[in-house]
Parts: structure tokens; sequence; C-alpha cells
């Protein structure tokens, strides 16, 4: 592989890194390429790891919004200070949000990756440096009883300091320092995707735990009122007004409805430890402590939509999309480090000491040393490990280009399927609000003719069966509603204003992802 080769000045994501057979006879390579190699950036072994290019568009017009945008006008300005989750107005929810964004350990283990990363930068970093070491010995040798000495006994002290440094002229420790580097970014962002995706499922295990309760509450109302219902019929057949068979099904209808009941209560309690889960509770507070509640889910204000117009942009800030670019960086360094491996590492030793042959003249009487030591360590036959090295550093840049391709794409699939869901979600609300309202005008009528001889009892325990599906139907349509609209929010990274991703809450872990690293 020649270091005139064009493909090691900014090469582009596809096409710029040509495979190349194996070529392991190093040493046989003119003097003056590797010398001219010595003159190059230490960077100019490895791509510029940039992103590539993706046509976005420019903003996201008006598919999925048409409906969402009538509303807008009517809804609370959004929260732009990254805590997204306030703009349902549920105090309650707040609060299980933020509990779970200091306790869940999903975000406590992403959190300690952060710290690892950022250790092992602090060393890759190190490794640029010089490093000085102290040696000391002491020694007693008894030379032969044949030699001229005649098994003479001799002592050594010594003690030195070395300092030795590698010289990085291929760039094998800066791009190696750039990859570290970029691994931590990696793990930053991946804290903020946990930290964005557990403040979304808490929502929406809360959401769902809400949903459970008033679908609850709707099933023990219907239930009083089929036993009201009951005792009256009971009264009734004893009058002697009805037969035995509106009674029997008068007790069928209020068997029925009390079966829902355990369904439900089930649910609700299996979604209430769930939560307690998300939110990092011990199993001493699973089983002892409740989960706060707060506006009932029918009452519960809608969430600001993002108005039309948006920039499709927006979503390169996701913290998805930041991983998938510092995989890129991290990539192309270590094509960069690969590439290195053609070239012979040179390091540079210096030591200084004293030496005595007693502990008590040491520093008086002993005699100095010191030593300078150039060592130049470099391949001439590997079978072609380095090619091997090189090929795969190159596979694995291009790799990282694919998935930052598919990353974007599935971002993009996240926000339309969150406003498609949305969407439909908020029609058939609005459709089963009119059937309930013609349900329940439907029930009174069955009933008035009941009443009047004119209709079986048969039709009004239909229609109010119908009722009660449609309204434990609307609830979790209403439920399907906020839940578009939480994963709304995450899809878009956490909202849609101008604030860059993390800047309003840098959670537990420093701001400076480097934690005091300097270039």
């Amino acid at each position: 592989m020649s270091v005139a080769d064009p493909s090691l000045a900014a090469p582009v994501i596809r096409g710029d890194l040509p495979r190349r057979a194996a070529r392991p006879l190093v040493a046989a390579r003119p003097l003056v390429a590797v010398l001219a190699a010595a003159l190059m950036s230490a960077c100019a072994l490895a791509p510029a790891g940039d992103p590539p290019a993706i046509q976005t568009g420019a903003s996201w017009g008006e598919r999925g919004q048409a409906a969402a945008e009538a509303r807008a006008a009517e809804l609370p300005a959004a929260r732009v200070d990254g805590t997204w989750w306030r703009n349902f107005g549920d105090p309650a929810l707040t609060r299980l949000v933020e509990e779970a964004l200091v306790a869940n350990d999903d975000l406590l283990l992403a959190v300690e990756r952060v710290n690892e990363a950022r250790a092992l930068a602090r060393g890759t970093s190190a490794d640029r440096l010089p490093s000085l070491d102290a040696n000391g010995s002491a020694q007693r040798n008894q030379t032969s009883s044949f030699g001229a000495s005649g098994g003479q006994l001799a002592n050594t002290f010594s003690a030195s300091a070395a300092l030795s440094y590698e010289l990085d002229l291929w760039g094998r420790l800066s791009n190696a320092d750039r990859a570290q580097r970029a691994q931590l970014l990696q793990t930053v962002a991946n804290r903020d995707a946990v930290r964005l995706t557990v403040a979304a499922d808490t929502a929406n295990a809360y959401l769902q735990l809400r949903a459970l309760d008033l679908q609850l509450e709707i099933a023990r109302r219907t239930l009083s009122a089929r036993e009201q219902t009951l005792e009256l019929q009971q009264a009734q057949y004893e009058a002697g007004t009805i037969d035995a068979l509106d009674l029997a099904q008068a007790r069928s209808e209020r068997e029925s409805t009390r079966a829902r009941i355990p369904q439900l209560e089930g649910s609700r309690d299996q979604a209430a430890n769930a939560l307690g889960v998300l939110l990092g509770r011990t199993p001493a507070e699973l089983i002892g402590k409740d989960v706060e509640r707060g506006v009932a889910l029918d009452v519960l204000p809608d969430a600001p939509v993002p108005p039309l117009g948006l920039p499709s942009e927006l979503l390169l800030r996701r913290p998805d999309v930041a991983v998938a670019e510092q995989q890129i960086a991290a990539a192309a360094a270590n094509v960069g480090v690969a590439r290195a491996g053609y070239f012979p590492q040179i390091s540079l030793t210096a030591s200084a000491g004293r030496q005595s042959s007693e502990l008590a003249d040491f520093l008086s009487n002993g005699a100095g040393i010191w030593g300078l030591a150039l060592a130049l360590t470099g391949p001439i036959f590997d079978f072609g490990r380095t090619d091997a090295q090189v090929e795969a550093a190159k596979s694995r840049y291009e790799q990282t280009a694919i998935s930052y391709r598919q990353t974007v794409r599935t971002a993009f699939q996240d926000v339309l399927d969150a406003l498609a869901s949305r969407t439909a979600a908020m029609g058939q609300l609005e459709a089963q609000d009119a059937q309930v309202a013609e349900l329940q005008r439907t029930v009174e009528l069955a009933r008035l003719r009941y009443d009047a001889g004119y209709a079986a009892y048969l039709d009004v325990l239909d229609a109010e069966r119908t009722l009660l599906d449609v309204e434990l139907s609307r609830v979790t349509t209403r439920q399907n509603l906020y839940v578009a609209s939480v994963n709304l929010y995450k899809a878009l990274g956490g909202g849609w204003e101008g604030l860059p991703q993390g800047a309003a809450d840098p959670g537990p872990v420093l701001a400076d992802p480097y934690g005091g690293l300097k270039d």
C-alpha cells in the first residue's frame, strides 16, 4: 500500500477505500515514500469521518398534521426546557417521570457506562504523552572461587529514572485517541437516548394505568346500575308484572358485568407493578407503596402538537442519530489506527541515575549513570495480518455509514407513525363521543319502549351492553391519543423547539462529555 494512495485524502463514505491485494513487504518500499509519509498530517491516514449527506426535505408539510393543526391554536404553549412531560398538565405524571429519571436502573447503568468511557478516553489520551518511570535495585553477588578475585563478595545499589516517548509520526496514537473520544460521545448520546426512553415509557405506563382506572370506574358504575335494575326486576317479578325470562336476563347481565371487574383489577395491578419497576422502586415498595394518581384520563388536557412547516432536519439531533454519527467518527479513526500498522513505531528513551557499592555512600560517592536509546520496530513479513486489519477497519467504516442512513430513515418513520396514530385516534375519539351520546339515547328509548310494553327486555340489555363496550373502547382510544403524543415527543428527540438535545439537562454526568480532556 503506497503512502501516496489518493484514498488517504478526504474520502467520502463509499468508494473512497479501495480494496488492495495483500502487500506485506514494507521494507521494500521506497525510502522516499516513507519520508514523505512522515511529513503528512497524523490524521491523513484516516477518513474524515463525516456522516453521509441525506436528503430530508424542507419540512414535514401537510402529511399527518391537518387534523392536529386545526386544534393547535386551542392548546397551551409547549415547554422548551426538556421537560416535555409537563405539557400534559398532570402534576402526578410529572413527579413520576422525574422520579424515574433519578432512580431507574437502566438510566443509572447508562450513566456508569459514560463514566467508564470517560476513564478509558483519559487513558487513551495519556498514551500520547511521555511516561516517566523510576527504577531501583540492590544486588549482592559472589564471584567464582576459581577467578582472580577468589570468590569476592560485592554489593551494588542503583537508582534511576527513565523517560520514554513514542513518536506518533503516523497518527496511530492520535487516531486511537480520536476513536476513544468518539466512543465516549456515543455513550453520552446513548445515555440521552435511555433518558428519553425512560421518560416516554414511564409516561405511557402511567397513561395505561389511568386508562384502566377509568375503565374500572365505568365497569363498577355499570355494575351498580345493573344491581339496581335487578332489584327492580325482582320486585316486578314478585308482583307478577314480568316473567321469569326477564328476571333471568337481568341476572345474567349483572354477572357478565361483574366478571369484567376482576379482569380489569388484575390488569390495573400489573400496570402499577410495571410502572413501579420503571420508577426503580425496591421490592418492599412494590408491595407496600401504591402509585400516585393525578388528573383523570377523561379530563386530561391535550398536549401541544407540532406546527406545520416544522423543519425535518430537527430529527438529526435525536440521541440515536448522534450515536450513529459518533460511530462513523470512531470507525474512521480506527481506519487510521489500522493503516499505521504498515509503518514502524519509533520510541525514544532517556535514563539517568546513580550507582554505588555501599548504601551509605550512595549519594556522596555514588557514580552517575545515564543512557539514551532510539528504538524502531517495523513490520517486514506479517503474512497479510496488517492488510486484513485495514480491510476489516474499512468495512466497519462503511457499515457505520449504512447504519447511519438506516437510523435516519427509522427516525422519520417514528415521527410519521406517531403523527398518523395521533390523527387516527383523534378521528376515532370524535366518532366514539358521538356514538356514546347516541347509545345513551338508545338506552333511554329502549327502556321507555319496554316499560310501555312495545319491546322485549332483551332490547334494553343489548343497548346497555353496547354502550358499555363503546365506553370502554373510548377510554382505550383516548389512551392511544395520549400515547401517540408521548411517542411524537420521543420521535422528535424530546420536542420540536430550537434547543439542542440535552442542553437544558445534562443529567447525572458533567455537561462536558470529555470531563476536561483537551486536544
